[in-house]
Parts: C-alpha cells; sequence; structure tokens
C-alpha cells in the first residue's frame, strides 16, 4: 500500500511539473501565433500598398485559413504559418542544454513550435499533392514566452540563443521578412531535360491533365512515377 501511495504522488507530482507545464507552454504558445498572424496580415498589407499598386499582376494577399494556420501569397510563393498543438523537449546532447539560462531551470528547455514553410502558390491553388514545400524556419517558444529560431539564411544565426525578452510582433515582423526574402532568392530550377523527357500516356493522363508536373522549389518538377518512387527510398 505504502509503494502504490508513493507511486500515486509521484504522478500527482509528474503531473504537476510536465502536464501542466505543456499546458502553460500550449497557452504562451497560442497567444504568440496570435500575434504572428496579425504581424504576417500587417505586412501583407504593407506589400500591397506599397507595392501592388504599382504592378497589380503580383498579387500579395494574407489569408487566416483556420486556428493553427495562415498564409501569405505574394507573386508565385506561399509562405504558410502554423502551429503544432503539442509540446516539445530538446533531444539529449543538444546545444541548448549548454546555455546557463536552461541550466538554472531545465523546464525552460520545453517548447511550442510556429513553423513557416514555403510553398509554390500554384501547389496550393492546384492542389497538387506531390508537391514539395520546404521548411524555412521555426519559432520555440517556452513557458517565459522567450524563444529560439531554427532556419535558413540569417534565421540560421540571429536568434540561435533563447531572447532576453518575450517575443513580440517587431520580433515576429522581422522574422518574416527575413522568411519571404530566403523563398525570393530560391528560384524555381528546371530540371535536366533528360531527367523529364520520357513519359507515358498514364502520366500524360493523371498528371499532366490535372494540373501540370508535381514541382517543388528545391528539386524543379518529377513525373508523379518519379516521386513516387522517390517516397519509397
Amino acid at each position: 500500500m505504502e509503494k502504490e501511495i508513493s507511486n500515486y504522488q509521484l504522478i500527482l507530482s509528474k503531473l504537476k511539473s510536465r502536464a501542466s507545464l505543456k499546458q502553460e507552454i500550449y497557452r504562451n504558445t497560442v497567444d504568440v501565433f496570435a500575434v504572428a498572424k496579425k504581424a504576417l496580415s500587417k505586412l501583407a498589407s504593407r506589400l500591397h500598398q506599397d507595392y501592388t499598386t504599382n504592378d497589380p499582376s503580383v498579387e500579395v494577399a494574407y489569408k487566416d485559413t483556420h486556428q493553427f494556420e495562415a498564409e501569405l501569397k505574394f507573386s508565385g510563393d506561399m509562405l504558410l504559418l502554423s502551429m503544432h498543438s503539442n509540446v516539445f523537449n530538446f533531444e539529449e546532447g543538444h546545444r541548448i542544454y549548454s546555455s546557463s539560462y536552461i541550466k538554472a531551470n531545465s523546464s525552460l528547455s520545453y517548447c511550442g513550435v510556429i513553423y513557416i514553410h514555403n510553398f509554390l502558390a500554384d501547389s496550393i491553388k492546384y492542389n497538387r499533392l506531390a508537391d514539395e514545400g520546404t521548411l524555412v524556419a521555426r519559432i520555440l517558444i517556452n513557458k517565459e514566452k522567450r524563444f529560439i529560431v531554427e532556419g535558413e539564411g540569417q534565421l540560421g544565426f540571429l536568434y540561435e540563443a533563447f531572447s532576453e525578452h518575450e517575443i513580440n510582433e517587431e520580433v515576429l515582423t522581422h522574422i518574416f521578412e527575413l522568411a519571404i526574402l530566403d523563398c525570393i532568392d530560391t528560384d524555381l530550377q528546371l530540371p535536366p531535360y533528360a531527367s523529364v523527357k520520357d513519359i507515358n500516356l498514364h502520366q500524360k493522363q493523371t498528371t499532366l491533365a490535372a494540373s501540370g508536373y508535381p514541382t517543388g522549389k528545391r528539386l524543379g518538377y518529377l513525373f508523379k512515377s518519379e516521386v513516387q518512387q522517390n517516397n519509397n527510398l
């Protein structure tokens, strides 16, 4: 009986140290995601006003798709902002554990996650399910609403340590601007002619007639059979 009571108390203790902690981080991430949506919407409005009035052919549009997702379309690119509903910790041996900030309180390493993906706008428009997107960055928020960013280009090092202050709209806007610049600077690469010159009738009927070649910015385009083959590797 004493052992059962001891285990029960341990469960209560772990619920307090883990479950309640994760719920707090989840609420923080929801709050930050709402600010992120606001920042992205404002950025879209500015871009629309300052650029698309000069060139209406370049579409800039923000859309709040649902609770955990929003998107910014700018010309042929789509920036997808999404929030994961779960809370994570870093793998054992991660550099984050060497920081004095985490050493002082190990619970500060638990984080909620906001993702920034880049897709071709046509991938979304034509629902090309085989198309590939790229993770441009992910924003990690802990129980103190302090954050780090892992990502491409400048986003790979500017915010690699936990911030000294809570994340805010100004910082989020800066992150989105850098993400957009990375998207613009990454061109769609035309694949070698020999790699796409052969096509059978089934591929023509099922792939080309629907919406074109399955496409991703980092890979150019592939025939459907090639995409399936890659997925099976």
